[in-house]
């Protein structure tokens, strides 16, 4: 435009009225709004962007390389004849029919683009398991956790397994950066029509794709920029300001560490139940979604205590019709935030569930990484970003296929992961609802989801016949702690000048500004993608660092910290020479005779021959990922001191060699102040064994469970990460740790302690110990009985102490605390479970008095780790009035299945023997009585242990008694009315999908 025109331009926009130029301006903004075209993109279309959230697992990938955690795995059975030649090339057709499934990730300068190749290997294996059947879960599980290489493509396999002449197992894998659930209903259809059309010698009757996965991936990036990138993330950031940051969720172990193993758990509603709810759903004028999902919100209130619920639902991002046929990852995750009155009833839920739903209508195709940055959560690579749960809702009914030949139906394949916290997910076929909740192992105990699944069946109940009724929040919810409570130890060392001018160079030219060495890439602006362009660019200019690095330390400093220790892992804790726990130090003082005695074994026998050699060869493996096991403890001037050695025993035991002798040999050679303090022995045979003994300052019961599962990864030659913060320095840092301003606290609770009254003043010996136990049915299954059976125990025990209130020394893991910075509890081995004094209120009738132990529970600080510490405390007067504070002589342990559980998860083990300590029996016992609570088989055992000389036999019996009717009387009392059947088994589920796919074609023909 010449200055002429630019003259008269002016001129005329002068001279209009008013109204023409705000008309203008709103024709003018209308354009500006309007959607950019999604077309085919002009010239080179072997090149893209990465779809918006297709980046987002690109950088996930990024941080964890190798990883099988986004493959995504569905089956099909064919039951009949399947042509495999005509098969493979049905799999050609549809490979060459979508760009996407032949394309990898190229990176330019950090970035991620997406290159589409003219030809790939064939994605199809044949295997024969005709004369191996029994290797069909093994075979599928290998198959579906065989990692993708984004950089090299092939992001498809698909697995033909023969099971017999006329039966075949269909595996499709692919990585979830190129397909989702939605997309995976579209593959198959097309990919039985190809077969269809191959077979009948025809074209294959499909429509046309307008566009291909680049060409939306481009459109994306258009359309949520400039003002409307802005408008969306306005909307995200004053949604979710406020929202909880965690919700408190009945986590089993801190909700922390990187371990995504998963698993399913599946359940299928009543079918009058399920009818019955729909209906509801549809007279409450509700989306089959809406409704279920606020039933979830019911489950969530109730479990958590909470009224500001975030839940993630899976949102499709195909509304433009060009994308209706294509495959590719068109999802992304919409957190719904639903507000929730005091007392809801199911009604209320529903509408505050619906409210919020309408919320985010038009916010729904937003991808998640825009959400992220508008709401801008601290990145860690600990926790997904905002969401800890998601709720899906599919349709069965689109996955009914039909082939020549053959009878074909969808089948569940288990792929052994859980990227999210837990997942509920809903199908419906018909009026019949079934599901699953997916969840992550390292979190939730399948007791935990098995009590979560009945009690969501019997919402589902609640919400179809009680919809006025107010829900009862569960009397008892996890103490888990939610992050570190405890100051961050690790230390960096101070960066070297000239190091760290280049570094910051380099940071300013991703920033575009200059940063200071100690500030937050995330916080000065930098992105989870520039993040990614900053560790190329690093590694580029000589740094050694990855992108996990960069996310772990996001300063310059901690950066530099980290090259030069040499190793890009969060350094643990610096272990301070000479630290004991508070709980060593209590077993050191315990006045016994021969303290490297006090040890426990465990005999394994394993379901496969194990070599000698391999076998010692993997638990030296173990012993290096936990070095504590190699503890040496030296009484001193200064009182106890530990140090890490490197002795521990190991022999193949001759032929025919008894456990029991074995494991006392092993204990005789434990030497405290030497530090040879574990030991395994291999005992051939028709079945062999594996003896391996501890001594309990270096071992808890919950450190067995970690060393077992180890041992068995070892044997199969996987990777043993250490752990992150050693024994030692965990010690360390606890002993650093002020627990000064719970002492007030800890008064309290031990203030009512006294001397039972069933005592007979006789010889109170281990030599003399015995046990009564009595087994409990159970009513249902449950995470936990803690309550109930504390409450059972202190009613049955009352009779002995004065007032109204018991006070009971209980037991507990000892892990919910987190005094440094980067341990995990999960992997952690060690003597960390604690005791504590617990007042337990017991006026008024049962059920109050478990609400009122309940609330007891909930409120004792750090898992109850501070009271050790202030009895052991290096403040002299602290230290002198708690071991003065009067003696409580009854122990609680509630041990659940963790001791029980036979054979282990890691399938390669069955505990056939445990054998305690022996070798102490000159020693006072410490309590009087001690209770133990585990759970067998549906049954609570209450064990009852006593010296017979010291406590008067007939009292313990009598208070066993009592304990279990009041149990009984408790655990009968837990709402919780199960409306369909949960745990159901992986074939049982493929059995019910196969009745369905034949319902539904029966009566698609009638």
């Amino acid at each position: 435009m010449t200055n002429a025109d630019s003259r008269e331009l002016a001129a005329r926009l002068a001279r209009l009225s008013p109204e023409q130029r705000a008309l203008l301006q709103r024709k003018l903004k209308s354009r500006a709004d309007a959607d950019p075209e999604l077309a085919p993109r002009r010239g080179d279309r072997s090149r893209s962007p990465l779809g918006l959230d297709q980046e987002r697992l690109w950088i996930l990938d990024q941080l964890d390389p190798g990883s099988h955690t986004y493959n995504i795995s569905v089956g099909l059975r064919f039951v009949g004849e399947l042509d495999t030649e005509v098969f493979t090339a049905a799999v050609a057709a549809i490979v060459r029919r979508h760009d996407l499934l032949r394309s990898s990730v190229a990176v330019q300068d950090g970035r991620p683009v997406l290159q589409v190749h003219e030809e790939l290997p064939s994605a199809v294996e044949l295997i024969d398991l005709r004369a191996q059947p029994e290797q069909l879960d093994e075979t599928v599980r290998t198959l579906v956790r065989r990692p993708f290489d984004l950089l090299a493509g092939g992001l498809l396999r698909v697995a033909v397994l023969r099971l017999a002449d006329d039966e075949y197992q269909i595996v499709e894998t692919m990585h979830h950066s190129v397909t989702d659930q939605w997309s995976y209903v579209r593959f198959n259809r097309e990919l039985l029509e190809h077969y269809r059309a191959l077979l009948q010698g025809r074209p294959a009757q499909l429509a046309e794709l307008p566009v291909q996965f680049g060409d939306f991936a481009q459109w994306q990036r258009e359309y949520f920029s400039g003002a409307r990138q802005q408008r969306h993330r306005d909307f995200w950031r004053t949604e979710l300001t406020g929202a909880p940051e965690l919700l408190a969720l009945p986590y089993d172990a801190p909700p922390n560490g990187v371990d995504y193993t998963g698993a399913h758990h599946y359940f299928l509603l009543d079918d009058d139940v399920s009818a019955h709810f729909l209906a509801a759903g549809r007279a409450g004028r509700a989306t089959l979604s809406d409704a279920l999902l606020a039933v979830y919100v019911a489950l969530l209130h109730e479990e958590t205590g909470q009224h500001d619920i975030v839940v993630g639902l899976a949102g499709a991002t195909r509304a433009r019709p060009e994308t209706h046929e294509l495959i590719g990852f068109f999802l992304t995750n919409v957190p719904i935030r639903v507000r929730l009155p005091e007392h809801p009833t199911p009604a209320q839920i529903l509408a505050a569930t619906k409210a919020a739903s309408a919320a985010v209508a038009d916010h729904r195709e937003v991808p998640f990484s825009e959400i992220v940055e508008a709401v801008s959560p601290e990145r860690t690579l600990d926790r997904y970003p905002l969401l800890q749960t998601m709720h899906l809702v599919l349709d069965f009914d689109d996955t009914v296929f039909e082939v020549p030949g053959a009878e074909v139906y969808a089948t569940e394949v288990e792929d052994g992961v859980s990227p999210m916290d837990i997942t509920l997910g809903w199908w419906r076929a018909g009026t019949r609802l079934y599901g699953r909740f997916e969840y992550r192992t390292a979190l939730f105990t399948p007791e935990t989801v098995d009590r979560l699944a009945h009690r969501l069946m019997g919402l589902v109940r609640d919400f179809a016949e009680r919809v006025d009724e107010p829900l009862v929040v569960s009397r008892v919810r996890s103490t888990t702690v939610l992050g570190s409570t405890g100051p961050a130890l690790t230390p960096v060392p101070a960066p070297d000048t000239a190091e760290l001018a280049r570094v910051a160079e380099i940071w300013r030219g991703i920033l575009g500004h200059d940063v200071g060495p100690d500030e937050d890439f995330f916080q000065a602006g930098g992105t989870s993608i520039m993040a990614i362009e900053l560790s190329h660019a690093l590694r580029a200019a000589g740094f050694a660092i990855t992108a996990r690095g960069v996310f772990n330390q996001p300063t310059m400093a901690g950066q530099l910290g980290l090259l030069s220790a040499g190793s890009e892992s969060a350094r643990p804790v610096a272990a301070v020479a000479g630290a004991v726990s508070p709980e060593q130090e209590d077993l050191l003082e315990a006045g016994l005779p021969s303290t490297e005695l006090w040890s426990h074994t465990l005999v394994l026998a394993s379901d496969r021959p194990l070599d000698p050699e391999v076998s010692l060869a993997a638990v030296e493996r173990v012993v290096a990922a936990h070095p504590g096991l190699c503890t040496a403890f030296r009484r001193t001037e200064q009182g106890w001191r530990a140090s890490t050695g490197e002795q521990w025993s190991r022999q193949v035991a001759e032929p025919g060699a008894e456990p029991a002798q074995v494991a006392a040999a092993q204990r005789a050679g434990f030497d405290v102040e030497q530090g040879q303090l574990f030991a395994a022995a291999l005992l051939p045979g028709e079945v062999d064994r594996i003896v391996l003994t501890a001594n309990h300052l270096v071992v808890d019961g919950f450190s067995w469970g970690v060393l077992v599962g180890d041992l068995a990864r070892a044997l199969r030659g996987e990777q043993l990460p250490p752990e992150p913060v050693p024994a030692l320095a965990h010690a360390a840092a606890l002993r650093g740790y002020d627990f000064g301003g719970q002492l007030d606290y800890w008064r309290a609770q031990q203030a009512a302690a006294a001397p039972l009254a069933c005592r007979t003043g006789g010889s109170d010996r281990l030599a003399g110990e015995t046990e009564f136990a009595v087994r409990v049915p159970l009513p249902a299954a449950a995470a936990s009985w803690t309550a109930e059976a504390l409450t059972a125990v202190g009613r049955a025990v009352r009779c002995w102490t004065p007032g109204d209130d018991v006070v009971l020394d209980v037991v507990a893991p000892g892990r919910d605390f987190t005094p440094a910075a980067g341990w995990d509890p999960m992997r952690a081995v060690g003597y960390h479970a604690c005791a504590y004094p617990l007042r337990l209120p017991l006026g008024g009738d049962p059920a109050g008095q478990l609400a009122l132990v309940g609330e007891a529970l909930d409120a004792v600080p750090d898992g109850g780790k501070g009271y050790g510490a202030l009895r052991w405390s290096a403040d002299p007067a602290v230290r002198a009035e708690v071991q003065r504070w009067p003696r409580v002589e009854i122990s609680f342990n509630y041990l659940g299945s963790l001791l029980g559980e036979s054979p282990h998860p890691d399938g390669l083990f069955r505990t056939v023997a445990q054998l305690g300590p022996d070798g102490n029996g000159s020693a006072v016992r410490h309590h009087a009585v001690d209770v133990l609570v585990g759970i067998e088989s549906g049954s609570a055992v209450f064990t009852w242990r006593y010296n017979p000389e010291a406590v008067e036999a007939e009292s313990i019996r009598s208070a066993a008694g009592t304990a279990a009717a009041e149990f009984a009387r408790l655990a009968t009392g837990r709402r919780g009315v199960s409306a369909g059947v949960a745990g159901m088994s992986l074939d049982s589920v493929n059995d019910m999908f196969a009745r369905i796919s034949r319902d539904r074609r029966e009566g698609m023909s009638s």
